[in-house]
């Protein structure tokens, strides 16, 4: 056998090394792309099913406050700070039995109209890390009402009613769809690129 016919042999024995190869990192990069997204709608998912389940709680039991940023001051469990907010307390039947714990002060009576002010959920640093206006959910617990949580204008509609929780739910569940979808695309991806390879 001539020289050359032995280099085209040997060439020819060493390509479909390089093509396993690099079939090989193509594999890797889609099972990494297709985990990190797959993680991402799972989380997102159990977070949306957490707080449908918090819902539930406040449903038909709630009202919201819309409120402008004061200041900060400490909270109550981390070295962080929370806003603190200013707003109008609106009419709702809730006012007329139960006091209302804004989270810096001791519960008071509120009437409709007051200037009231409240702690926010969100926690920052500094002013600039907090939003101007939130919504407040408030919601009675322990025979006070309280506020709950804060998020961005909005977000509680009303209050939270049994269509709010519903909305939540299925917010989960097509999450959780969108999860099993990434995990088939990631194996459908994986065969693709193994048989590409070969």
């Amino acid at each position: 056998m001539s020289h050359d016919a032995q280099e085209f042999f040997d060439f020819d024995e060493q390509e479909p090394p390089r093509r396993s190869r690099a079939g090989g990192w193509r594999i890797v990069l889609v099972v990494l792309v297709g985990v990190v997204v797959s993680l991402i709608f799972a989380v997102a998912s159990l977070l949306a099913f957490d707080k449908a389940g918090r819902l539930a709680d406040w449903a038909g039991n709630s009202m919201v406050v819309s409120g402008s940023y004061q200041t900060m001051t400490h909270d109550l469990v981390t070295k962080d700070f929370n806003g603190i907010y200013a707003g109008i307390m609106p009419d709702n039947e809730l006012l007329k039995d139960h006091p209302f714990d804004n989270g810096l002060n001791d519960p008071v009576k509120a009437e409709v109209g007051d200037q009231i002010t409240f702690r926010g959920s969100e926690t920052g640093q500094q002013d600039s890390d907090f939003p101007e206006a939130v919504d407040a959910l408030l919601a009675v617990e322990d025979g006070q009402l309280r506020v709950m949580e804060t998020d961005e204008p909005g977000s509680y509609g009303e209050g939270i009613t049994d269509s709010t929780v519903t909305g939540q739910r299925v917010k989960a569940i097509g999450l959780a769809g969108l999860t099993l979808l990434s995990l088939a695309g990631t194996v459908w991806g994986v065969r693709a690129v193994n048989r590409h390879a070969h």
